[in-house]
This record gives C-alpha cells, structure tokens and sequence, in this order.
C-alpha cells in the first residue's frame, strides 16, 4: 500500500477455452446505440469489478494473512478478533473500504468509517435503532441523512459518512473518537476509541497491507522496524510500507512488536504514560508542537537524544536530535503493554500458631504486585 491509499486486489479470474458458433453477419449500430452498447459494457465491467473485489476481501478476512505477515492482536480478545465477524459483518465492512478505494481517500477515513458502523451497528445493516435510527450508522431521516430506503442502503448511508467526513476541518488529524462525533453527534462520543484496533486491522488485511516481522522482541522489535525504513519519503496520510507520515511510522513500528497504538499523534500522546524530560529511553515516543491541547508531530526515540521521525514532505524518514524548542513531552508505550500483562497477586494471612492477628506467633503476610492505571496527560481525555 503506497502513500497510504487504498489499492484494489489484484485478482486474476481463470478461464477455459470454448467453442464458438460460426459469427452472423454484423449489424451497423447507429450512434445512440454505440453509446449504449459501450454504457452497458463499461457498467457490466465496473460490476464485475466489484464483485472481484469483495470476493477477495472476504477471502483475505477469512485468512490469517500471508507469508511471513505478523498479525496483531488486538487488547480485548472477545471485541478484536477478524475471527468473530460473519459474513454478514465481512460483507459491510468490505463495502466501506471499498468506498474509500473508488473515492481515492486515505486509509484514516476507512477506519474511522469501519469503527463507527462497528460502535453504531456492529456492521449490521439493522432496521430499527433509538428513535429513528436506521443502518450501518444508525442514521436518522428527521436529521437530513435521507429516507428510510436510502438509508437501509449500505451504499447510500456509507456515501453519506464519508461526505459529512471529509468536510470537518482537519479530520484526518484528529482522534478517531473527535472525527466520528463530528459526523455521528453521538450521545456517547468515546465509545468508538475501542474499535479502532479491529477497524484498523480489517482496512490492512482488504487492503493487503503486511507488517513483516524484523526480529527481536519489544523495544528491539520496534527499532529494527523504524530503522529499516530509513529513506523512505514521506507522504501524508502514508502508513507504509512504501511511504509514511510521522504518526503512520510510530503505529507500524509497534505492530512489529505486537503491539497495537493508536494511528494519530494526539492518540498516540494519550495511550502511553509520560515520561519526565531527562528519563526517556530508547522506544519511547517523543512529541512536539502543541496546538490547542495536542501535538502536531511525533517521533520514535533511540538514544543519544535522537530520533526516528517522518518529518514533511520535502524530506524522508531519518535519523535527527529531538532537541527542539517546540518540544512537548514523552510517553512509554511498552509500559502499558506491560501493564496490561501485569496481574494482582494477594497473598491471603497465613496463621504459623497464633490464634488473634497480634499474636507473636502470627505472621501476617500480604504482598500486592501492581501497575498503576497508566497516566494521563494535563488537559487530554
């Protein structure tokens, strides 16, 4: 997938050799009749595209990816998994993709489309909702999304998000909880952050993207990715593995680990817990440039106060020092992965004689491992 566009899978249907009656004289069609003639066979075609297209999706959706692909899982088993969609669920979410494939729209707007239609609907084209919420994004006819019919049309109502989607000023930077409320005006705005995993997931397998593996674990893990995509250019909007933006190159790097962050920088600022300036480490994410409560750029700390960054679009991805003026903090990604991981362990009183809790012959032992809910940053969600 190059510059973060969706591309089409390239399928290549068989075939069989027939035999063919004798050709009948040919008829001179008139003009009006050519047209029709080449409408019908430019339409024929474009169906056929289609059904091409979400034939091989849904077998991508249903495989455990390629050759030497690493699939990440996501942090809820029961809410993450490809492997608990039906076809039903499969079928949608190919057609969301596949709409952002024909408008040319970066991957981001996919995946704040496919998390929507998850939290909204489950992927479910369903004919009852609150009030009169209807569809794949419980859209509603008395707020202007259209007739009932129209939006019972997964087409039609996937047509209408993306229209109302790339209007909002700077949606492609913003979280994907911000980007989806401003279309859906949710009474519930946060509940869409936990499908971005999953959403993410099903844009790359339809889309064929792979994160091949690099070796080592953890912390290694992520430096060998970020370092062998030196030189490549950035594009907005890219996430690999030809090209990438700043926060595109941060989310990868982690999937190479096994390791799922959010895409945009100002999520990514949130997930972690901060790290005090002076205490960073090489995996740790450095960020930069606040406007209005969340930072502009992000890069992936690796010693010596430098970086791996995608900086701009007259530049690629390189190695630079993070000592910069519009500095704004550091978080630590892998310790809330670790942090996931960790578990309570209470060890009950242990009586060695004693009859009451202060007998000198009673041990009172009581260890608690535990890791702090992760931190979060002043003024953030």
């Amino acid at each position: 997938m190059a510059g973060g566009r969706l591309r089409r899978p390239t399928t290549t249907p068989g075939g069989t050799r027939q035999c063919m009656a004798p050709p009948r004289p040919r008829r001179r069609l008139s003009g009006r009749s050519r047209r029709g003639v080449k409408y019908a066979a430019v339409g024929a075609a474009l169906l056929l595209l289609i059904g091409l297209f979400i034939a091989a999706a849904g077998s991508i959706l249903t495989s455990s990816g390629g050759p030497g692909c690493l699939i990440t899982p996501g942090p809820d088993s029961s809410q993450q998994s490809l492997g608990t969609l039906d076809e039903e669920q499969k079928r949608n979410a190919t057609l969301i993709i596949q709409a952002a494939l024909h408008r040319d729209l970066p991957t981001r707007a996919a995946v704040i489309a496919v998390a929507t239609a998850l939290q909204e609907s489950r992927l479910r084209n369903a004919t009852y909702g609150h009030l009169d919420s209807l569809g794949l994004f419980q859209q509603r006819p008395s707020q202007g999304w259209g007739s009932p019919e129209q939006i019972l049309d997964p087409a039609y109502a996937t047509s209408q998000f993306y229209d109302r989607l790339v209007k909002i000023p700077r949606w492609e930077r913003l979280p994907l909880a911000h980007a989806a409320q401003a279309v859906q005006r949710s009474a519930f705005p946060n509940a869409y952050t936990k499908w971005e995993p999953l959403s993410q997931r099903l844009v790359d397998a339809v889309a064929g993207f792979c994160v091949v593996p690099v070796g080592g674990e953890g912390v290694s893990a992520v430096l060998a990715y970020a370092h062998a995509q030196l030189g490549k250019p950035y594009i907005w909007g890219a996430e690999g593995p030809a090209a990438f933006d700043c926060s595109g190159l941060t989310m990868r790097a982690y999937q190479a680990a096994g390791l799922n962050i959010p895409r945009v920088a100002a999520d990514q600022w949130r997930y972690g817990p901060p790290v005090p300036r002076g205490q960073e480490k090489p995996g740790d994410l450095v960020f930069f440039r606040m406007y209005r409560g969340e930072p502009q750029h992000v890069g992936l700390v690796i010693g010596n106060r430098q970086m791996i960054h995608a900086p701009n679009s007259r530049d690629v991805v390189k190695i630079a020092s993070y000592q910069w003026p519009d500095l704004v903090g550091f978080t630590r990604p892998m310790a809330r992965k670790a942090a996931r991981l960790t578990t309570t362990v209470e060890l009950l009183d242990i009586d060695v004689g004693g009859t009451t809790e202060h007998s000198t012959n009673h041990e009172h032992i009581q260890r608690r491992f535990v890791m702090g809910t992760p931190g979060s940053h002043p003024g953030h969600m």
